[in-house]
């Protein structure tokens, strides 16, 4: 195994997520907050490499200079996220859905309700990675598209919360992907793809974004014509406790007579990651 495989893993300790989950359980809540908040603070001060990368997001989305105070809302709220994702891995029922008046709702549940396969696209963003949870009660076949990696207590969470609708495909190794490709053309299931990490596309379009020109992947409209299949994004945002509003993209069906004509029409702001 090279070295730059054994380096892929989540951060901090082996035991960390387990932890998380059990104090989450069987703690009372007098030890169990300030707990948490001492955890992020020592986060914060420990992780250097995330902390820096947080202040560069923070600075793009908050415009003024970003205090040490801000990194830890940012790294509070993904924990949070990661906790919430550990809960419903305990109790599937937990976990609450409604659709955002915002966006594509009709046209996404209309898809979702068919068992027309589709790709499904989100970002790692609230609680998207949870999206796979509510597709898994629609009685369709998915397999969700992710990265392989070490310290990943909480995959074995997502695994327990899909049940049996939902295979998991690894992006880092390539004979996996392939067979995915050709199951999704032979089975007629649906793929889903976050679709925010630029090293994990193969093609890329330029796009205004939080204020500038940034790279993005597309390679899922290159799908979306390979397969002859639609295209849909989805995103879910925390609401309250134990609810998630989810907020959707209209659906892109690949119509055109060329594969540049199809991928340029799933590039209008309706279909693509900004929706109108």
């Amino acid at each position: 195994m090279s070295s730059s495989r054994r380096r892929l893993r989540n951060p901090g300790p082996s035991w960390g997520y387990r932890f998380l989950s059990w104090a989450r359980h069987d703690w009372p809540d007098w030890l169990y907050r300030p707990s948490i908040f001492v955890g992020v603070w020592v986060s914060v001060l420990c992780m250097p490499h995330q902390r820096r990368s947080s202040k560069e997001y923070l600075a793009v989305v908050l415009k003024r200079t970003v205090r040490l105070s801000d990194c830890y809302t940012h790294f509070r709220a993904l924990t949070d996220s990661l906790i919430f994702k550990l809960e419903v891995g305990r109790d599937r029922d937990s976990a609450k859905f409604h659709y955002s008046k915002a966006g594509h709702s009709d046209a996404f549940a209309c898809l979702v309700k068919s068992d027309i396969p589709a790709l499904f696209g989100t970002f790692h963003v609230g609680h998207s990675d949870l999206i796979g949870c509510m597709l898994s009660g629609f009685d369709r076949k998915v397999r969700m598209v992710r990265e392989r990696v070490g310290n990943s207590y909480d995959l074995k969470v997502l695994e327990r919360i899909f049940g049996q609708s939902v295979e998991f495909v690894w992006i880092n190794e390539g004979e996996s992907m392939l067979f995915a490709l050709k199951s999704v053309a032979e089975d007629g299931v649906s793929l889903a793809l976050q679709c925010d990490r630029e090293e994990h596309g193969s093609r890329h379009r330029i796009f205004d974004f939080l204020g500038a020109r940034r790279r993005f992947p597309v390679t899922i409209y290159h799908f979306s014509f390979l397969l002859n299949m639609p295209v849909v994004f989805s995103f879910g945002f925390p609401v309250g406790a134990h609810e998630t509003e989810v907020v959707c993209s209209d659906v892109f069906e690949p119509v055109g007579e060329s594969k540049r004509e199809v991928m340029e029409a799933g590039y209008a702001p309706r279909y693509f990651y900004l929706m109108a």
